[in-house]
C-alpha cells in the first residue's frame, strides 16, 4: 500500500472513506470527545492536518459515518502504525475489511481495549501471526499531581548526542518487543531520532558524562501531550533517574498542556511504580498488537 494508495481508484467497505481537509471539523470534534485517548490522532491533525503525503509522521485518515454523523476513525500511518477511535460494530468490521485488503501492510496497532478487541474479532482469524498482543495501562499527568521538577532534571538532545539515543532507541525496542538483536533497521532508527532531535522532541539525562535516560515527545495538540520511548540503561536502573528525567520533561509539557500521558505495559512493573512516582495515574486499557514482522 504505502503513501501511493489511490482512494479513487480502490473499492472500500461500505460507509468508510478517506477523510479530506473538508471533514477536519468533524474529525476533530468526534475525536475531541476523549482528548486523552484520542491524543496521538489529534496531534497528528493538529500538527500535519487530514491529508498531508509529505510528512513522513503522517498518514491516511479514513470515517466511518453511520446515519447522521461520523462514529469511527482509523488511521493508518506511513510508518506501518493503525490508531482508531469507536466502538460502532459495523465501523469495527469495515475497519478490518480495509486493514485486511487495500491497507494491509501495516505492522503496529494500538488504541483503546474495546476499540481494538472489537477491530480484531474481525480481522484476527484472517490476518497474519501476531508477535505480540498485549494490554497496555494507559497513564494521564494533571498539573494538580504533577511533582516539582529539579533544576537539572533533563534537557532536550543535540545533535551531538545522535549515536548514543540511537542505540538506546534500538535497544529499548529489542527489550520491549522481545526481537532478536539485529533485526531492526538501525539507519531507519537514526533517521527517526534525527527528527525527533530536530523537532525538540527527544530529551535526555546525563550522569558521569553518559546519557543514561531518554524520552520522546510522541504527540502534541493544544489540548495535551504524550511521550513514549522512555528507557534507562540497564546499568544506571533502580536510581531514580527515569522519575528525575520524566519530572523534568512533563513539567515542561505542562506548561501549555491539559495533561499528559503515555503507556506501558501491564506488566511492566517497575517502569509502573517509576511514573506512578512522578504523578501518572491510571485512566484507562489500551491494546498492543505487533504482527510477525516477516510475514508466512
Amino acid at each position: 500500500m504505502g503513501t501511493n494508495f489511490d482512494p479513487s481508484t480502490e473499492a472500500l467497505p461500505s460507509a468508510i472513506r478517506p477523510l479530506l481537509e473538508t471533514d477536519r471539523r468533524e474529525l476533530v470534534r468526534f475525536l475531541g470527545r476523549d482528548p486523552e485517548e484520542n491524543i496521538y490522532l489529534l496531534s497528528r491533525v493538529a500538527n500535519d492536518g487530514v491529508v498531508n503525503e509529505g510528512s513522513a509522521s503522517h498518514g491516511r485518515f479514513y470515517g466511518h459515518f453511520g446515519p447522521s454523523a461520523l462514529d469511527g476513525v482509523i488511521f493508518f500511518g506511513h510508518r506501518k502504525g493503525v490508531v482508531l477511535a469507536g466502538e460502532d460494530p459495523e465501523f469495527m468490521r469495515a475497519a478490518a475489511s480495509l486493514a485486511l485488503g487495500k491497507e494491509s501492510d501495516w505492522i503496529i496497532l494500538v488504541g483503546p481495549r474495546r476499540a481494538t478487541d472489537g477491530f480484531l474479532s474481525h480481522y484476527r482469524w484472517r490476518g497474519r501471526p501476531t508477535h505480540i498482543n498485549r494490554v497496555q495501562i494507559h497513564y494521564v499527568l494533571r498539573p494538580e499531581d504533577a511533582l516539582s521538577a529539579p533544576v537539572d532534571g533533563a534537557r532536550r538532545a543535540e545533535p551531538e548526542d545522535l549515536e548514543a539515543v540511537v542505540g538506546m532507541s534500538e535497544q529499548m525496542l529489542i527489550e520491549d518487543f522481545r526481537l532478536p538483536p539485529g533485526s531492526l533497521s538501525r539507519e531507519g532508527i537514526r533517521l527517526s531520532m534525527q527528527q525527533k532531535i530536530q523537532d525538540g522532541r527527544t530529551w535526555v539525562v546525563e550522569a558521569g558524562g553518559e546519557i543514561v535516560f531518554k524520552a520522546d515527545v510522541s504527540a502534541r495538540f493544544s489540548g495535551g501531550a504524550q511521550i513514549e520511548g522512555v528507557f534507562t540503561r540497564s546499568h544506571r536502573r533502580g536510581r531514580g533517574y527515569a522519575v528525575r528525567g520524566l519530572t523534568a520533561i512533563t513539567a515542561d509539557l505542562l506548561r501549555s498542556s491539559a495533561f499528559v500521558s503515555l503507556h506501558v505495559a501491564q506488566d511492566n512493573a517497575a517502569a509502573r511504580r517509576a511514573y506512578e512516582k512522578c504523578g501518572f495515574r491510571p485512566f484507562s486499557e489500551l491494546r498492543l498488537v505487533l504482527l510477525n514482522l516477516a510475514q508466512e
